[in-house]
């Protein structure tokens, strides 16, 4: 616990409406109506303080987690395996420096309790706590110093004046956050008196820290009064130590205390997170207290994103001068010599414009204080321009390696498609030709075996040694025909080789048309031979028949003559 004279021997003896009082005219009280938006992401996680700034004018940023822990209660002898949904919807309204919200927590838990030798188990679930709310800053010491507090990192030739610590970059941002609880009647997470809807009020500070040694620190506390007009109110305080390790990666410890009738615990919470792009970032943490009543381990995961609509962003001045000065101010500094070409660009400026800035080429950036130079800066400057230039180089390569990836594979897939489309033409021709070659060697077994027969049966005449030298001359026209198509399978190998040599050259349509017409040629000529083949049948039926009907009337003339004979 926090040990100040103010908030501890004072402020838990005060009555709780003394209280709301006294932070409603605190936070009135202090006058400065500046905030900032950020380039990336500005979330309040991993861990559960809230950060001094918002989101941004015209930004909706959406922030959850799941966490799954065990808590042991000694005294009541009970064991909890917990499980967490946290969630928080921020929005930047109207001026920069407004941001509402609506956060809270989803809990869901198995208690089993030991009495004696029976163990009993007992599921909850409820929301443990729903806050709507709003947050503004309040004061902001990065704008609108005093003209003496403005630094001259060109005058000061003393090293030791350079990089000495300044005691004004200990002064914080200030926000103030005010926001109602609303919670379902019954809720097992809650003290059985609460109300149902009880005012929440937290003050927030933090201090950026960028110096060339050390990265970026950020320092976050929280000050908290909840449910202050209820029966038990709760005081708690949360302080949250951030350092950025690089572009990508941040590290994360957390102090967090809350003293209440109902309920009091100190949690220490440890962590990261992963900044995905500038509108994404994942988490997680462990957190873990220093009591048994209950002892708590809780492990937990979450991403924040935002959609950005922010359309103009503030001007962020240089270290000593943020915010900029009066224009009484500007005049005098355009008398001076070493301000003119600044005093010039101010006094430039139609009435009503503002400078736009979106990169560092402005020489100017979100948290400045004392530790940086100039010399830093353009370095910075530097090295940001040599990544943007080999991040967009590096996208470049990789995109046309991409393209021509991706052509090698189309051009191999067509190749592969022909190739195929051309082997299951040519196993259709050798088929064909195959069954045309049965077929022709069943017709010549047919015609022999009724030679044979008619042999057998009447002798060899003159017909059918015509017939057979007609046999003999199909025969020999099959043989030149086979002769002719053994050449122009050969051929057509041949021709097939000088194709697959030249097929980076030749038109892929153009030899598939001519494979097309090479096939309707043996097609036609096939079936020349078959209607050659036909008629040559025909032509023997008709003799066969013939000498059967010879046949026949000579064995009617033989039976009248022995009718006759008789």
């Amino acid at each position: 616990m926090i040990k100040s004279a103010i908030f501890e021997a004072n402020l838990f003896n005060m009555n709780p409406k003394s209280i709301l009082l006294y932070i409603v005219v605190f936070i009135s009280g202090l006058a400065s109506l500046t905030a900032q938006y950020t380039e990336k992401i500005n979330t309040n996680r991993p861990g559960v303080s809230q950060g001094a700034f918002s989101v941004g004018n015209n930004v909706l940023q959406l922030e959850g987690g799941l966490g799954f822990g065990k808590e042991k209660h000694d005294i009541l002898n009970t064991k909890t395996n917990v499980f967490n949904f946290d969630y928080a919807i921020r929005y930047g309204l109207l001026i920069e420096q407004l941001e509402i919200m609506l956060d809270g927590k989803f809990r869901a838990d198995g208690v089993r309790q030991t009495i004696g030798a029976n163990e009993e188990k007992i599921n909850r679930s409820d929301f443990q706590s729903n806050t709507i709310g709003a947050k503004y800053l309040i004061y902001d010491p990065y704008k609108k110093p005093k003209e003496e507090d403005s630094t001259d990192y060109s005058k000061l030739k003393s090293w030791k004046e350079r990089y000495k610590f300044r005691w004004k970059s200990l002064i914080p941002a200030v926000s103030g956050y005010l926001g109602a609880n609303f919670i379902s009647a019954d809720n097992p997470f809650t003290a059985p008196n609460d109300d149902s809807f009880s005012p929440k009020i937290v003050v927030m500070t933090q201090n950026n820290w960028t110096t060339s040694i050390n990265g970026q620190w950020v320092l976050v506390t929280n000050l908290i009064f909840d449910k202050i007009t209820t029966d038990d109110p709760i005081f708690g305080w949360i302080i949250t130590s951030t350092h950025t390790l690089n572009d990508k990666w941040a590290a994360f410890v957390e102090y967090q205390g809350q003293k209440s009738d109902f309920y009091s615990d100190n949690i220490l919470r440890t962590g990261g997170a992963y900044l995905f792009n500038k509108d994404l970032q994942f988490d997680a943490n462990v957190a873990f207290n220093f009591k048994d009543t209950p002892s708590l381990f809780t492990v937990s995961f979450g991403a924040s994103y935002r959609f950005d609509w922010h359309t103009k962003d503030e001007i962020i001045e240089q270290p000593g001068l943020e915010g900029g000065v009066k224009e009484e101010e500007i005049e005098g500094e355009q008398e001076n010599e070493e301000g003119t070409e600044e005093g010039e660009e101010i006094e430039g400026l139609e009435e009503g414009e503002e400078i736009e800035n979106d990169s560092l080429k402005l020489g100017k950036t979100p948290f400045i204080n004392d530790f940086e130079d100039d010399s830093f800066r353009e370095e910075l400057e530097r090295d940001l321009d040599e990544r943007r230039t080999e991040e967009r180089l590096e996208r470049e390569r990789i995109e046309n390696e991409k393209i021509a990836k991706k052509e090698g594979k189309k051009f191999k897939k067509e190749e592969a498609r022909r190739l195929k489309r051309e082997a299951k033409e040519a196993r259709k021709a050798e088929k064909a030709a195959e069954k045309a070659e049965k077929e022709k060697q069943k017709m010549i077994e047919e015609i022999d075996a009724e030679l044979d027969k008619m042999e057998q049966d009447e002798g060899t005449d003159q017909e059918l040694e015509d017939i057979e030298k007609e046999l003999k001359n199909l025969e020999k026209e099959f043989d030149v025909e086979e002769d002719d198509k053994k050449q122009k399978k050969e051929e057509k190998k041949k021709d097939e080789e000088e194709k697959a040599k030249e097929i980076e050259e030749e038109d892929i349509d153009a030899e598939y048309e001519k494979y097309q017409k090479e096939q309707e040629k043996q097609k036609k000529a096939e079936e020349k031979r078959r209607k050659k083949e036909e008629k040559r049948r025909q032509k023997e039926e008709k003799k066969r028949k013939k000498e059967e009907e010879k046949q026949t009337e000579e064995e009617e003339n033989l039976e009248k003559e022995l009718e006759k004979i008789d």
